[in-house]
């Protein structure tokens, strides 16, 4: 009887000091479409030349998935997570993509003809999942035990490998090879994409890319679900964090190119889609959502590529620091690379 008392008094214990971090994620969330706002003014009122003040702001909009994934490895990193963290992992991890959230809203707003200000819907919507998440319906006894650890199943971790492997090789390289050559000019972007048309919008290939994205989304939320009741180290936290942000940008994408602008709108997904034209990303007060949208979705993408190779190459006995150098490596590349093709986005070319 002892034992056992200690036992829930221990995880009480643990509860009551995640109490006050879990508001953490859901409030940076929740700022995310105020400081981007302020970013777009501080653009527009002041130009670039106010730069240091636009980029300490836009870094703030974007510290939203940093402050949940920072949670999120806090919490990973501790073996029998209970009731209640894994509750705080699963709200963290919603918290993580809160910019393909805010865009997919908007797309959302549009597509119904409502006039409704999305930052209150937004506001509505994240205090409505906050208080579902944090609130403590089940009983005290059952909030402080141990969750089961779930097994991961293989052979879908394998599927979802392979089908990323086909999207790489069918759609993602080019398609990334595509927006990084507007780094160099809108010309060559354009020219680029009607070469790659002619591969990944085929009849026969589009299609299929389809099916393998929704397979990717699908066997994501059921390896997300069952991570969140494991501990993990850092490199796999951040797979999962970017594994759950590529999940809301994925079906938020898909839902933009192929039922708004393509069944709705009826416009071409082409370059001036993607960079808001006329105005632009920077000087539109509702495109200036894509641009963290856009540049966490490449870092992110890459990232999960790469500590998925991690994985592979630690299962295929290479020893881990060798692994986690070429993961750092691999992540500053992926930043890099991210950067630059919002760089060609927003205007600025080599030519």
């Amino acid at each position: 009887m002892a034992s056992i008392d200690s036992y829930v008094s221990t995880n009480h214990q643990r509860a009551t000091r995640l109490a006050p971090r879990l508001l953490g994620p859901p409030v940076a969330a929740l700022s995310y479409p105020f400081l981007l706002s302020a970013f777009h003014a501080s653009v527009v009122e002041r130009g670039l030349s106010f730069a240091i003040l636009s980029f300490v702001l836009l870094a703030m909009a974007t510290a939203a998935p940093a402050v949940a994934i920072y949670l999120y490895w806090k919490l990973a990193s501790k073996e029998s997570p209970i009731a209640v963290e894994v509750r705080a992992k699963q709200l963290a991890l919603l918290c993580v993509a809160a910019p393909p959230l805010y865009t997919a809203l908007g797309v959302l707003l549009a597509m119904a003809h409502q006039s409704v200000s999305d930052l209150i819907v937004w506001c509505a919507l994240w205090a409505l999942v906050t208080s579902l998440a944090l609130s403590f319906r089940i009983g005290r006894a059952a909030r402080l035990q141990p969750v089961r650890d779930e097994v991961i199943l293989p052979r879908l971790r394998i599927a979802h490998g392979i089908s990323a492997a086909a999207i790489i090789l069918i759609f993602l390289a080019l398609h990334l090879t595509n927006h990084l050559s507007g780094l160099w000019s809108e010309a060559t972007y354009r020219a680029l994409m009607n070469q790659f048309e002619h591969i990944y919008r085929t009849k026969i290939v589009e299609p299929a890319l389809v099916v393998a994205l929704l397979f990717q989304i699908g066997s994501g939320v059921a390896l997300l679900w069952q991570y969140t009741r494991r501990s993990t180290d850092f490199f796999r936290t951040l797979q999962i964090c970017s594994g759950a942000y590529l999940l809301f940008f994925l079906i938020a994408h898909m839902n933009s190119v192929f039922i708004y602008a393509r069944t709705i709108a009826g416009i071409p997904t082409d370059w001036n889609f993607a960079t808001g034209a006329p105005t632009g990303l920077l000087r539109d007060a509702w495109n200036i959502r894509l641009l963290p949208h856009y540049l966490l979705a490449v870092f992110f993408v890459l990232t999960h590529l790469v500590l998925g190779a991690r994985g592979v190459a630690l299962a295929h006995k290479v020893g881990a620091p060798a692994a986690n150098r070429f993961a750092i490596v691999g992540i500053s590349l992926a930043g890099v690379l991210a950067c630059a093709i919002i760089l060609g986005l927003v205007g600025i070319h080599v030519r």
